[in-house]
């Protein structure tokens, strides 16, 4: 008997999909630049699973940078259409970081804090009513 799923999600031609079977851990918006030329806006917003509650169907590629506070981040998307999916980063193993504009039906979306609001661009509005961080608050 297969789980029922809270989420699934695909990117641009569907190559790649996915699907999840519990809710977020977390939920939040990260203005980092990295965001930024990640997605092509202003922040990336991005729901927090544990890994073992995605499952991902097809291959993706995949793109790791050292961010500022020395941890490893992997983005990856589909190698076809280059949609972003998911990432990971090495100081939460066991978690998966899922592009919340990959979700088919997103709508339940709440962001829960901001992060690296030092670099988001004047233009790009993020609520100002829950947790605002400069950078990237300590892992609780």
């Amino acid at each position: 008997m297969s789980e029922q799923s809270f989420a699934t999600g695909r990117c641009l031609c569907g190559a790649v999909s996915y699907s999840i079977t519990a809710e977020p851990m977390a939920a939040g918006q990260c203005h980092c630049k990295d965001c930024q030329r990640a997605s092509g806006t202003g922040h990336m917003s991005l729901a927090f699973f544990k890994t073992d509650d995605v499952n991902i169907i097809g291959e993706t590629a995949s793109y790791a940078v050292t961010a500022d506070s020395g941890n490893t981040n992997t983005r990856h998307f589909c190698p076809k259409c280059g949609g972003r999916l998911f990432g990971e980063n090495s100081a939460r193993p066991g978690m998966i970081a899922v592009a919340v504009g990959s979700i088919d039906d997103n709508e339940w979306f709440k962001t829960q804090r901001v992060v690296y609001v030092k670099d988001r661009p004047q233009w790009d509005s993020t609520p100002v009513d829950i947790p605002n961080f400069d950078m990237m608050p300590p892992a609780t």
